[in-house]
């Protein structure tokens, strides 16, 4: 399966086979084409994920604005339900409304499929979240798996059960689901492996002492590829983990025989069923959820003291999470080998290999977190969860002006349910939780997640004492945002906090920071003969600071808006020139796209349309691949408005109309200011005069209907 395009949904690829659930994903289909929302219920382990997203992607083409899974299973704060969402949609929350607000009008006229996965401890913020949805957005179908239903009007439940077990007599003849699960899982963690009759009738006992339980015959046939715990097999018959041990744990003796692997179905029948104080029966939750920590109790014992004792450690992280992160949080003394000990917990199961990482499945994660509570080591393990995050922000923040800023950008967004964690957990009146509000103003502004971030930045904010030396920064972060969302007052008051705290600190980088916010107000409300005075002094305590910054040619792209503004295009183009030299010396981006898109503008405003068209281009070409979708929309809308000027009514009405698919796409507010809008409204007359109004609207849902993909690469031709 590959990944859709990433502006229609962000479905996972398909990382192992799937096998069975044809009638529960037929099911799942019908009741969502008869109602907007469908709970797919269950016990852990049963399969409710893959099934709601296999059924996603088999009607994703249904869903002209995609499909979007939002995965809740390591979120623990309800309060942030509404940015995660619109985090997972692409919804850039560039706005001072309510996030509620925002999310819901920007779904009011989308026909998209949303996936909300995991939802029985967030259930109240779920319930009130999608409520609001149906009642105001028509087109929008919502699968959600928990194993608790939402207790919504409209709701329709597909209950989830194991597989059937196989039945002995015909489990030669016919493979059923639980025994395909379990010999697909076997040929991947044992190679070669070759299995006859006999050996089948063994599978299927194990499969049918399992109860048919998904997670319960992976973690199972997982155990065939491992190596043996160094304990004697030879143990009590009583000593039913021990017995286990010896189905499982002997596989050097007997390599390439099921049977040997696990010894006789009897055997492992008086194994499992010591472990119950009486024998599984029916089907329940309870019973689904008594297997299930059987087997994973099994599974733990039969893992390395290494083994478990990584596991137990890797429940600190919420979400996915790097290689390198496990090494630090959970390596010490005790683990020096943990990349070896992570790839062997994946081959069996006990964790799951992603882009990037790994993630510990929730069933897995829940228990190594009551192990971690045992070993006395929880808060030894929060407080170096929280501080690994911390240096990666750190890392991010000084890195940002440089050649690596795709790399942080994709890095800090694979993290962001660990950056939530650590940023919740201790007070928020403690120095780490305001340094890392703060120094992760990348993700909340470079990167979009404005509403969360102010969030965040709040909390901080109203908890932080005046003497904590990060409170400048936190400041200056939180009016950077405010202002970009709008909120201009806002912004300003907390400029000048930061200003004044930089200042009491003799912290001259957060004070030029700071400095840039106020000269920035003076921009947007129209005091331009504010922001020179206002830009140098920012840059002036930027050179006392004695650190590079990319302050420093935001500075200046600020001060090249202004003149621009002025109509001083060739001194706009000279202060922009500087900008284009400063990044480039050090590979940077993301500021100099920034000023690429002002210098467009000064380059038109001298009649340079070649000149202009470049500058929007390498603009564009920036933002795309940062997914800023405000700089993608303003960028195309500026090279739409240069090929009016040049006299292409076509390749104008077509740009407009993929502006206007953006704007839409990515729920953009107040994209139609009258400075803006007044070159936009002059191309579309310019391109209706050269085409007719016909033509013109044709070629404007043209352009319209192209995927963005295509679109940007057109725009980008």
């Amino acid at each position: 399966m590959e990944h859709n395009p990433w502006w229609r949904g962000n479905l996972p690829a398909e990382t192992s086979d799937f096998v069975g659930r044809e009638a529960e994903i037929r099911e799942l289909l019908k009741l969502l084409a008869e109602t907007p929302l469908v709970t797919v219920t269950g016990a852990a382990g049963v399969g409710k994920s893959r099934i709601a997203v296999r059924a996603a992607e088999e009607c994703h083409d249904s869903y002209p604005d995609g499909a979007w899974l939002v995965e809740l299973s390591g979120e623990h704060n309800g309060d942030l339900l509404v940015h995660i969402v619109a985090s997972a949609l692409g919804l850039r929350e560039q706005s001072a409304r309510p996030p509620a607000n925002v999310l819901v009008e920007f779904l009011a006229d989308k026909n998209l499929l949303l996936l909300l996965d995991t939802c029985e401890h967030l259930l109240t913020a779920c319930r009130d979240l999608v409520t609001e949805i149906l009642e105001r957005a028509r087109g929008v179908r919502i699968i959600a798996t928990s194993r608790q239903a939402l207790g919504l009007p409209r709701e329709a439940l597909l209950f989830v059960e194991p597989f059937q077990a196989p039945i002995p007599e015909i489990a030669g003849l016919t493979l059923n689901d639980a025994l395909r699960l379990f010999l697909g899982r076997a040929e991947v963690t044992a190679p070669g492996l070759e299995i006859g009759e006999t050996d089948l009738t063994v599978a299927a006992g194990i499969c049918r002492l399992l109860d048919g339980i998904p997670l319960a015959v992976e973690l199972a046939a997982g155990r065939l590829g491992a190596p043996s715990v160094e304990r004697p097999v030879e143990q009590p018959a009583e000593r039913s983990a021990g017995c286990l041990e010896g189905r499982f744990g002997t596989v050097e003796r007997l390599a390439g025989s099921l049977e040997g692997r696990f010894g006789t179905v009897e055997r492992s029948a008086g194994c499992l069923e010591d472990r119950f104080e009486t024998p599984p029966t029916g089907r329940s939750p309870i019973s689904v959820h008594r297997t299930l920590r059987i087997v994973v109790d099994w599974s733990h014992e039969l893992c390395t003291a290494e083994e478990r004792l990584l596991w137990a450690r890797l429940s600190v992280f919420a979400g996915c999470f790097e290689e390198e992160a496990a090494l630090w949080v959970c390596g010490d003394d005790h683990l020096v080998n943990v990349p070896d000990l992570l790839a062997g917990l994946a081959d069996r199961s006990l964790l799951v290999r992603v882009p990037g990482g790994y993630r510990q499945p929730g069933t897995i994660r829940e228990y190594g977190r009551e192990r971690l509570a045992r070993s006395g080591e929880e808060a030894r393990l929060a407080r170096r969860h929280r501080y690994y995050y911390l240096d990666l922000a750190r890392q991010a923040d000084a890195d940002w002006y440089g050649p690596r800023q795709e790399e942080w950008a994709a890095r800090l967004n694979f993290s962001i349910t660990d950056l939530r964690r650590a940023l919740g957990s201790g007070s928020p009146s403690a120095s780490p939780a305001v340094e890392l509000a703060g120094t992760l103003w990348i993700l909340w502004f470079c990167l979009g997640r404005m509403h969360e971030g102010r969030h965040h930045m709040g909390r901080a904010i109203d908890a932080a004492p005046v003497t904590d030396p990060g409170l400048p920064r936190l400041l200056w972060a939180d009016g950077c945002v405010a202002i970009a969302q709008g909120d201009l007052e806002g912004g300003r008051r907390r400029a000048e906090a930061a200003l004044s705290a930089a200042l009491d600190w003799d912290d001259y980088a957060a004070a030029g920071q700071a400095q840039l916010r106020l000269a920035g107000h003076s921009l947007f409300v129209g005091a331009l003969h504010e922001v020179e005075p206002g830009v140098e002094r920012a840059r002036e305590y930027f050179r006392r600071a004695g650190a590079t910054t990319v302050g420093e040619p935001l500075a200046l792209v600020t001060m090249a808006m202004a003149v621009t503004c002025r109509g001083e295009f060739a001194e706009a183009i000279s202060i922009l020139e500087e900008v284009r030299r400063l990044c480039d010396a050090r590979g940077e981006r993301w500021a100099r796209a920034h000023g690429d898109y002002v210098l467009s503008i000064a380059q038109l405003g001298l009649g340079r349309t070649a000149e202009a068209a470049t500058a929007a281009r390498q603009s564009l070409d920036v933002k795309w691949r940062f997914r800023d979708a405000t700089g993608v929309t303003l960028a195309v809308d500026q090279l739409a408005v240069i090929a009016a000027v040049q006299g292409d009514g076509y390749r104008t009405a077509r740009l407009q109309g993929l502006v206007v698919r953006l704007w839409t796409m990515f729920g953009l507010r107040g994209f139609g200011s009258r400075g803006m809008s007044e070159p936009r409204t002059v191309a579309e007359r310019t391109a209706r005069q050269l085409l007719g109004d016909d033509v013109y609207d044709k070629v404007f849902a043209e352009g319209y209907d192209d995927d963005p993909d295509s679109a940007v690469a057109y725009a980008l031709g």
